[in-house]
């Protein structure tokens, strides 16, 4: 992940959490001013062994990929000297890469504090009709309870209700992304919006911007009718 900033640079790693104005919550993963894609070129790689080529950067380095080997995109990010996400908030905007950081480090998305735990579970909302699924997929971090209605009330999938459970295993379960094609030399986009599980033939093709979990075990802790209230 490539960051915009006049510091010095951040050590490998290093997060800083990011506490809240009183007035005002900008959540952690909140896309801001300044923060854009990184154009870089697609290249052909042979993966694995003949006949087994997939998608790669012509530079890349080993952050751009997961443990999964799944390539990530590439997304620009503005702090300041200390760590600190800067500039204002694009509205019903996240970033892709902070997203995927609390996703997977089970962290609230808007504090980037360790989510509510208990015995069942962490703490995730998910929009009401989910709540009869035995293990529902999603795209968002658990939250800690201070923040569970401000991450509600910014997320348009929860505006027409959603219910708050626990999961006591949200496993890792695959990602979302652009699927890609050859087309002749160059590549063109066969799925904008694919899903794809970990383990898949095709995941060689997808550019990830989504990080998705399966929340396994879930009870559920208190429905909400209408996140706008």
């Amino acid at each position: 992940m490539l960051t915009n900033t006049t510091a010095s640079p951040r050590l490998p790693g290093h997060r800083v959490h990011q506490e809240p104005r009183e007035k005002s919550v900008v959540p952690y993963i909140a896309l801001r001013v300044g923060e854009s894609p990184v154009a870089k070129q697609l290249d052909l790689e042979l993966r694995g062994g003949p006949g087994t080529w997939g998608l790669a950067y012509a530079d890349e380095v080993p952050d751009d990929r997961d443990s999964h080997d799944v390539l990530w995109q590439r997304y620009h990010e503005t702090r300041d000297c200390a760590g600190r996400v800067t500039g204002a908030p694009v509205a019903g905007r996240v970033h892709p890469g902070r997203l995927r950081e609390t996703v997977s480090r089970l962290t609230c998305p808007v504090c980037n504090h360790p989510a509510d735990k208990t015995d069942d579970g962490y703490l995730f909302l998910v929009p009401r009709a989910k709540s009869r699924i035995e293990a529902p997929l999603t795209t968002w971090p658990p939250v800690c309870r201070e923040h569970a209605t401000v991450h509600a009330r910014d997320r348009p999938d929860l505006r027409d209700g959603y219910t708050a459970i626990r999961s006591a295993d949200p496993t890792l379960h695959g990602v979302r992304g652009r699927q890609y094609r050859r087309a002749g030399t160059a590549f063109e986009v066969a799925r904008r919006d694919a899903r794809m599980p970990y383990g898949h033939a095709q995941q060689r093709w997808i550019v990830a911007y989504r990080l998705v979990r399966r929340l396994t075990h879930p009870t559920v802790a208190i429905e909400a009718a209408d996140a706008a209230r």
